[in-house]
């Protein structure tokens, strides 16, 4: 998402820059989030090796939940990453200005691109700030500025008071109903992301939340959808994620209802895990569930159906740790 204005970062120049030595440029990049620190990581491979690709789902096949979890991780890092990307290649150049609690970057542009970019970073505390990043068409006025990202962070310190980099925790707002308002921009990306954060060390649980507002719904021409996700990995990369979609699941055209359809997936450091799925409400009557495990190389070891028990497959044994269901509570 931002595809189109955000890979004109790599051509950004600057444009009245101010070298100013008595600036503290150090401390306003470390108000700014990392990819590092709101990237999904799935479940790894263990050297047992990935499984195989089947034509038929079963028993000793690549597990289809497994390939679900890996690709929605891949999603949500692909809907942040590229602004944050761009915000990393703007404050590799000097700020424009720093006046006390306030720096500035920009305005920069491409010399054939169309669009302007500015980022502010305020200081709101010992080690918290604020930012915004703003757009605009290179010929248009400053009144034109649109925000596309906006948000809030806080540097992570240690036992002594000092900034851990590559560590801290905040919030933000991708608003790409707003980046398609940009001239050349893609505006099939449209709706908002609101992402929470914290990956404060090493040895901590690292936590994301995202919830999209009104996002295109590839399956349905003009349709738009909510969703919401919940990630946390351990230190030495179990984790687990939480994902919700809300939307018309049934295939009958003439029943409209929204269903909600929730996935839950665990893993443990050696990437054998489960996945256990939901889908309630709309037009359904009663609750659907479905169970899956896979092991080291993501081969499904154990699958059943509460709508079909002939699909299932394998014993429970095989879900080792993951033994019982647990299902979202989003």
């Amino acid at each position: 998402m931002l595809r189109k204005s955000l890979m004109f970062a790599a051509a950004l120049t600057l444009v009245g820059c101010d070298n100013n030595d008595k600036n503290d440029e150090a401390s306003f990049r470390q108000g700014l989030p990392s990819k590092e620190m709101v990237e999904m990581k799935s479940p790894r491979k263990d050297e047992g090796g990935q499984g195989k690709v089947s034509p038929f789902y079963g028993q000793g096949t690549l597990s289809e939940n497994f390939v679900l979890t890996a690709a929605t991780t891949v999603t949500v890092n692909g809907s942040t990453l590229w602004v944050l990307d761009l915000v990393q290649d703007i404050v590799r150049h000097p700020p424009s200005s720093i006046e006390g609690d306030v720096a500035v970057w920009g305005p920069y542009s491409n010399a054939l691109g169309l669009i302007t970019w500015k980022l502010t970073v305020t200081r709101t505390g010992e080690d918290t700030y604020s930012y915004a990043l703003e757009g605009k068409g290179k010929a248009q006025d400053d009144s034109a500025y649109k925000t596309v990202l906006s948000g809030s962070h806080t540097a992570a310190v240690d036992g002594s008071g000092e900034r851990k980099p590559g560590y801290g925790s905040g919030e933000f707002l991708i608003d790409w109903d707003h980046n398609a308002a940009l001239p050349g921009n893609d505006t099939r990306d449209v709706g908002s992301v609101e992402i929470r954060y914290a990956r404060t060390s090493a040895t901590s649980v690292a936590t994301v939340e995202a919830d999209f507002q009104q996002v295109r719904d590839d399956e349905v021409v003009g349709g738009r959808l909510d969703a919401r996700y919940r990630y946390a990995r351990t230190p030495t990369d179990g984790g687990e994620l939480d994902f919700v979609i809300e939307k018309d699941i049934d295939a009958d055209p003439t029943r409209l209802a929204e269903e909600k359809l929730a996935i839950k997936s665990r893993w443990e450091p050696t990437g054998a895990g489960r996945s256990d799925i939901k889908l309630s409400g709309g037009d359904l009557v009663g609750e659907a569930t479905l169970n899956e495990c896979w092991d080291t190389s993501f081969l499904s070891v154990y699958y059943v159906a509460s709508y079909n028990p002939f699909v299932g497959y394998g014993e429970v044994a095989a879900c080792g740790s993951f033994g019982a269901a647990v299902y979202s509570t989003l």
